[in-house]
């Protein structure tokens, strides 16, 4: 019977391999609209294993295709993990993603770019007057149940970035942050300016409960730049050498 039992397994883990293999693309997608509000799609071509949809929506984002394709030997690990690739004129991604039976989302070799906008209304976060391009390349990010990262490394370059407060868009210029995790740290990162109209540097975190915070200090790069530093003044009075030291913390929403 002992003996028995591990061919018993094999065969159902092949049986359910076997019915995936099977399924229809559209199964997969109607699953997602009943856990997704919001979620819709136009055209659905192929198999739950490798196939692509057109004209996805979701929480009001709009990407014109995603294809994916099935990662079996993933699920020796575990994971039931595919390659993804979306293609919009605003919005690139490529790259592994996977779940785990607890809900766990593992993500590998991510690569892309996206609007600040469409990146915080994907994420749930809240609205903010931020404008710019993420571009990001990431080697792995893992985020538990509640979708609040566990780790993450790599790095992820801010193009363009301004800030509307008024009529008149701000310029604030280009940003780099490099990722790392240390344990029990969680996610550490550093964030520097690239000789942009801000002068930003910091250190920020994020625990597994989503917890975050951030430390640094900023500045106006051009004494002239009147516009920038009255929108600084917002912040209160600059110190002796007109910089402003900047200490957020806060929990990411769900």
């Amino acid at each position: 019977m002992k003996n028995a039992l591990p061919y018993s397994l094999l065969g159902l883990l092949a049986f359910l391999s076997f019915l995936l293999l099977l399924a229809p693309a559209n199964l997969v997608m109607e699953q997602l609209a009943k856990r997704l509000p919001g979620f819709s799609v136009h055209t659905i071509e192929g198999a739950a294993t490798s196939g692509s949809v057109q004209g996805l929506s979701w929480r009001g984002v709009r990407i014109d295709r995603l294809q994916w394709k099935w990662q079996p030997l993933a699920l020796l690990a575990g994971w039931l993990e595919f390659h993804v690739n979306i293609d919009d004129p605003e919005m690139k991604l490529a790259g592994m993603a996977a779940i785990d039976v607890s809900q766990h989302m593992r993500f590998r070799d991510l690569t892309g770019r996206l609007l600040f906008t469409e990146l915080t209304i994907l994420a749930g976060q809240p609205k903010l007057p931020l404008q710019g391009v993420i571009e990001f390349d990431l080697t792995d990010l893992h985020l538990n149940p509640a979708r609040h990262p566990l780790s993450a490394s790599g790095m992820i370059h801010i193009a363009g970035l301004k800030i509307t407060l008024g009529r008149q868009p701000l310029i604030l210029g280009d940003f780099t942050a490099q990722i790392s995790s240390t344990d029990p740290e969680g996610i550490q990162g550093t964030i520097k300016d690239n000789n942009g109209p801000l002068i930003l540097e910091g250190t920020f975190g994020v625990l597994s409960d989503g917890r975050y915070r951030f430390n640094g200090q900023t500045a106006v790069r051009d004494a002239n730049n009147h516009a920038l530093r009255q929108a600084m003044n917002l912040l209160g009075p600059s110190d002796g050498d007109g910089r402003w030291v900047l200490s957020l913390s806060g929990i990411l929403s769900q």
